[in-house]
């Protein structure tokens, strides 16, 4: 297998973070990048595992809206993205604060 890790970002996350940012506003606190393709043992098929942390828990039809507008960065750079979405408050505080899911993001993952 060929080992496609980094601790540096690829630009496809960069972009859309930077999509993110711009959509969201001040809703927007930060994305993180984890997974096989920071932690090790990616190969060139695997996916980008992103999480969005907003201030606010958006609707589904934010969510939905955003995943399509996603679609642009992840053509422009034959990618897959696995995006998730959690507020703060979501992910500072019990149960999902103490989830292995939650946790390992935090642990491994690195802040775009």
């Amino acid at each position: 297998m060929n080992d496609q890790s980094s601790s540096v970002p690829h630009r496809c996350v960069i972009e859309l973070r930077e999509m993110l940012d711009s959509l969201l506003g001040d809703d927007f606190i930060r994305l993180y990048h984890y997974g096989s393709r920071i932690e090790g043992g990616a190969d060139p098929e695997s996916d980008y595992d992103v999480l969005c942390v907003t201030r606010r828990r958006l609707s589904y039809d934010e969510i939905s809206d955003i995943i399509g507008r996603s679609l642009d960065v992840q053509m422009d750079h034959d990618v897959v993205f696995d995006l998730h979405f959690y507020s703060e408050k979501q992910i500072s505080t019990p149960p999902i604060s103490f989830t292995p899911y939650i946790q390992h993001v935090r642990d491994e993952g690195i802040v775009v």
